[in-house]
């Protein structure tokens, strides 16, 4: 490494706690909570191996408010691993993390007391470190309760002049040509122009796809999938080098397989010429311990009625996870069978509000969010 170069490892979106599928292994753990903590895992063998001068981590380190016992161990065995070695890190509160209410704490105070460990929760923060005699400050900007206090903090944001470098890392939908978001209920959307005000270097978390909206504005994506929406994603880190120029890698994370099959358009096909357009879509594929989707479309419902799932089922014996989506026209909506996910509730209710014809729509949704946060303990 050069002398005036900086080096550091941008991640985000590790969502530890999150589960789904119900698949059990034999330990009693849900798979994909097994998945998500292994990514996690690796990225933190890639930094320990290659000894970064610190670590960005851009939000949503835990995939709820009140993560599990074992997602907290994970999380703190795993810091200590960087504690231990020196490397700081810098973990901003994503919008998962973010208790909705002030007398709910914030689990990010495990990590206070951490060496080297650098928690931003309570709101924006400028944390200055050495680097072989070069002064780099990072910009912390963590989601905010109220979307007005995250709003200042980013119009409030500027380099320091007497930096040698500065970084911004902050959480949200950033709105350039296309609004990079992941239709969360509670996610805020940034404008561009509030982020590019001259930093070396723009770390952002919260949309899952690894994109470069500039070459030094940059979503590190997540480290595992979340959904079939991510299934053609590679999943990783990036390793970030700056000196006269902003240098990007991505570093690909192990991650099991997601496999999406399809559409398949099954108009006037009988149920038996249904399964052997699917025998002739696979091919020789080996699903083992993938998650797959199947996506059958142009279906009539008497004939979706006779087809023999066992036969399918037993094509993807293999599999870790399958489930079928069909539909009656070209686009699939219905999913059989399967482990449906949904989102928070809090999401899902405003989702029901929108689909529906109600009256007074606002007033519905401040009382459900009343009573949902009142079911999960936070009033």
């Amino acid at each position: 490494m050069g002398g005036n170069e900086v080096r550091f490892v941008h991640l985000a979106d590790t969502h530890l706690g999150y589960s789904a599928y119900r698949k059990i292994g034999s330990d009693g753990i849900n798979l994909r909570e097994k998945d998500i903590y292994k990514a996690f895992i690796a990225a933190i063998d890639y930094i320990l191996e290659k000894k970064p001068d610190f670590v960005i981590h851009a939000g949503d380190l835990f995939d709820s408010v009140r993560p599990t016992n074992r997602a907290i161990t994970i999380a703190l065995e795993q810091l200590l691993r960087l504690s231990k070695a020196r490397i700081p890190t810098i973990i901003i509160a994503g919008n998962h993390e973010t208790p909705k209410l002030k007398e709910t704490g914030h689990i990010f105070r495990l990590f206070d007391h951490l060496d080297y460990i650098y928690p931003v929760y309570r709101g924006a923060e400028k944390i200055d470190l050495e680097v072989d005699g070069k002064k780099i400050s990072i910009h912390a900007i963590p989601h905010c309760r109220e979307k007005e206090d995250f709003s200042e903090s980013l119009k409030s944001a500027a380099p320091d002049s007497l930096s040698d470098y500065n970084i911004l890392v902050t959480h949200g939908a950033i709105q350039a040509i296309q609004v990079f978001k992941m239709n969360e209920f509670n996610e805020y959307i940034i404008p561009i122009s509030l982020i590019s005000k001259g930093f070396d270097y723009v770390a952002l978390g919260h949309y899952h796809g690894f994109t470069r909206i500039k070459n030094n504005i940059v979503y590190s994506g997540s480290t595992e999938r979340m959904s079939f929406s991510e299934s053609r994603e590679q999943k990783g880190i990036v390793d970030v080098r700056i000196s006269s120029s902003t240098i990007t890698d991505f570093i690909p994370l192990p991650t099991r397989n997601m496999i999406e099959i399809g559409p398949i358009d099954c108009k006037d096909l009988k149920p038996r010429e249904i399964i052997e357009r699917i025998k002739e879509k696979i091919g020789n594929r080996d699903f083992r311990d993938s998650i797959v989707r199947l996506s059958l479309t142009n279906v009539d419902p008497a004939i979706y009625k006779s087809i023999d799932f066992s036969s399918i089922n037993n094509i993807f014996s293999r599999a870790m996870h399958f489930e079928i989506r069909h539909s009656i026209g070209k686009e699939p909506e219905q999913i059989v069978p399967t482990d449906i996910m949904i989102a928070d509730l809090l999401t899902e209710f405003e989702k029901f509000l929108r689909r529906g014809d109600y009256k007074d729509k606002d007033i519905l949704l401040e009382i459900g969010k009343r009573y949902i946060r009142q079911a999960e303990g936070e009033e």
